[in-house]
């Protein structure tokens, strides 16, 4: 069966704590990690939390320095789109058909590069990611809000704005239309990473 997470969205961070210029890491990332996508209609709010099993074992990425970024390569999250939660049964199937779930079950994000603040503080500001919905890829800096550091183990959290416009999606208008979805949607996530010794 294919796992539904190969590998985890910022794994590389595991090594900024040691500072190594060491090509390879290890990472594991954690079931305490977060991720949701919210959206909004003339109605309401909606938050669509993922219920996912996060990846369990080891997972290996490669990594060099290039001045205040790090390049990164063999680290993808993929995202089953029906095991995210919208809370009611009818905005869980305006979703996922709205991502076209049946064609292309996943939400895949790769990470690219991590910006730092600056080449002498090696703490990452933003994340270039691609995103790929419904088969279309798009590219996106994502700021980092949040980042901790420990022994064992990293949290970094932030945020995203998408449109699905951007990926040749059409918002739902359930109830005759009396509903109308906004194009926006905003990708939040915290994923804690716990690392190998």
């Amino acid at each position: 069966m294919r796992k539904v997470l190969q590998t985890i969205l910022i794994p590389v961070l595991c090594m900024l704590p040691l500072l190594s210029f060491a090509q390879n890491g290890e990472a594991r990332l954690s079931n305490e990690s977060k991720l949701s996508i919210n959206g909004k209609s003339n109605v309401n709010d909606f938050k669509c939390e993922s219920e996912h099993e996060f990846q369990q074992d080891s997972l290996d990425f490669s990594y060099h320095f290039e001045a205040d970024t790090i390049n990164v390569n063999g680290v993808s999250l993929f995202l089953e789109i029906s095991r995210f939660d919208c809370g009611k049964k009818a905005i869980n199937r305006d979703f996922r058909n709205t991502l076209k779930y049946k064609n292309h079950p996943f939400i895949k994000i790769t990470l690219n590069e991590l910006i730092l603040k600056t080449k002498d503080n090696p703490i990452p500001t933003t994340a270039n990611v691609i995103i790929t919905i419904a088969g279309v890829e798009r590219n996106y800096d994502v700021p980092l809000h949040a980042f901790l550091s420990t022994e064992d183990g990293v949290l970094v959290g932030g945020n995203k704005i998408l449109y699905m416009s951007d990926f040749g999606l059409t918002p739902p208008s359930p109830l005759f239309g009396l509903v109308q979805v906004r194009d926006e949607l905003d990708i939040v996530f915290e994923l804690v990473v716990r690392f190998d010794s």
